[in-house]
């Protein structure tokens, strides 16, 4: 399979990741080619995943789909590089259904345009005017600070480090006591049984 990829698509970006994973990289204009040479070929018939990894100091995304066999005993990620101004990369809607709902997501999370994909509406976020949150240049905690009051004069407003550090110290006093106990329920028994000799 991977001499008939090598030689089909001219790469030798093939990586054999565990007997039952490889990983190849190809360029954005022959991954859905590639992708149906898998489909068609070698029964990589289910689309498990799309993922997407923001390397920005490269200026690009790395856009990676996850394909397994119809025996479930072989996985392949394509992997391809989009650039991260504009966005987009055709959609896989046409191949697979369940593509919608991960394009969806990664184009709320990313904000990658899916042309082919005609239902990239909201999906876990409301109105949102906001640079995607999931793309490394949002700042999640001037986000918080700057759009998140609704928490502010709550009796349950609480500093998360200093509520960790108290919720330890509980469960470390709890721990300490219930040896304590069995410690003294162990003493007595065996007071008793010399007690009983």
């Amino acid at each position: 399979m991977f001499s008939d990829i090598k030689s089909h698509f001219a790469t030798d970006e093939i990586e054999i990741k565990r007997a039952d994973l490889a990983k190849i990289n190809v360029s954005r204009f022959k991954i859905f080619e590639l992708i149906d040479f898998l489909v068609d070929r070698y029964d990589y018939v289910t689309l498990n995943a799309i993922a997407c990894a923001d390397w920005i100091e490269e200026e690009h995304f790395a856009m990676s789909y996850m394909l397994t066999t119809g025996d479930r005993k072989h996985t392949f990620m394509v992997q391809t590089m989009i650039l991260r101004e504009n966005a987009h990369i055709d959609s896989l809607t046409n191949r697979f259904k369940q593509a919608e709902i991960m394009e969806r997501d990664l184009h709320e999370m990313y904000g990658i345009d899916f042309p082919g994909n005609n239902n990239l509406v909201e999906l876990s976020l409301e109105n949102w005017v906001h640079t995607p949150p999931l793309r490394r240049e949002f700042d999640t905690l001037e986000f918080v600070n700057n759009h998140l009051t609704f928490r502010e004069g709550r009796d349950d407003n609480v500093d998360v480090k200093v509520e960790m550090k108290r919720l330890r110290a509980l469960k470390k006093a709890a721990k300490a006591e219930k040896e304590a106990k069995a410690k003294e329920a162990e003493a007595k028994a065996a007071k008793e049984a010399e007690d009983g000799k």
